[in-house]
């Protein structure tokens, strides 16, 4: 059975849209989940998930600790380049999901004309990650918290011209 492809946001699209908000909280659940590769539930808090705080923000080493309550793990994803102290003062941020997830979907369809779900910043993350970034797909995996590596597979597209650019690259 074919796989659907993951839809996702990418940077110059994020870009625009961050721009394009105009509450500080959004911006940052914004920025943790393509900058970070946050879960919406590990954002704002769902179930067994507590909020990110600002005490798991440790921005000189450019990282984030998500924690999980009851099953007692947890993991470490980097922090992105529009994190800084006073943004990280917000946390922990007290917007409802729905709230949250609706505002992002109007406003992708406002500036990009597209219908977006919140989650595509997650995709966006890992997309960005393996295809601009080149980091290697176990280090995606750890930062989006996945126990398989063919999950986080998923989460990306090859881009064909980047492919063929790398392979090329390869030869000399």
């Amino acid at each position: 059975m074919a796989q659907k492809l993951v839809r996702y946001i990418e940077l110059d699209e994020f870009k625009k849209v961050l721009s394009a908000e105009t509450l500080k909280p959004f911006k940052m659940a914004y920025v943790l989940a393509f900058g970070s590769g946050l879960r919406l539930s590990e954002i704002v808090g769902f179930k067994d998930i507590k909020p990110i705080t600002k005490e798991q923000v440790d921005l000189e080493k450019h990282q984030i600790k998500i924690i999980y309550a009851k099953r007692g793990k947890e993991r470490i994803s980097v922090t992105s380049p529009w994190l800084n102290k006073s943004n990280v003062e917000l946390l922990p941020l007290n917007i409802p999901r729905r709230t949250l997830q609706g505002r992002f979907t109007r406003l992708c369809k406002k500036v990009l004309g597209k219908n977006l779900n919140f989650h595509t910043l997650r995709h966006g993350f890992a997309n960005y990650m393996v295809n601009e970034k080149s980091v290697p797909l176990p280090m995606v995996q750890q930062m989006l918290g996945h126990s398989r590596l063919d999950t986080t597979g998923i989460y990306t597209k090859a881009n064909p011209v980047k492919t063929i650019e790398r392979a090329w690259e390869s030869f000399k």
